[in-house]
């Protein structure tokens, strides 16, 4: 019985650190995507500067370097915080990254004593084989 518990043990740690790992990938996918959707807000944001940009331009033949800067303060203040919250996502998956650990799936169908014993039979045939 107590090999048949050693084997369940076994598995259920193999199936908790594989559900670990799972966790840990779905996290990290979904804070990959919130920072796609970041991404994508700030390129709103940069378009809607470029038209600002441009509409001044055309109204008044030259760009005002103050006047461009009141027209467009509000988006470079959205893109500073999207770029600050893109920071904050990208640490937080490295640390979910860097903490991730590798499974190490053994044979549990035998005991120990069955595979020590295989052992020491395996490595008397390697010496006599090369006698």
């Amino acid at each position: 019985m107590a090999g048949l518990d050693n084997i369940f043990n076994k598995v259920k740690e193999a199936t908790k650190q594989a559900a670990d790992q799972t966790n840990r990938a779905a996290k990290a996918a979904k804070l990959k995507m919130n920072v796609m959707s970041l991404t994508s807000e700030k390129t709103q944001h940069l378009q809607t500067i470029g038209q600002r940009t441009y509409t001044l331009f055309v109204e008044n033949s030259t760009i005002d370097g103050r006047v461009l800067q009141e027209k467009i303060h509000e988006e470079l203040t959205q893109i500073a915080r999207i770029d600050g919250r893109i920071r904050e996502l990208e640490s937080e998956i490295a640390d979910i990254q860097s903490n991730t650990q590798h499974i190490d799936i053994t044979d549990v169908t035998t005991d120990d004593k069955n595979k020590s014993d295989k052992d020491k039979s395996d490595s008397s045939q390697d010496q006599e084989k090369k006698q």
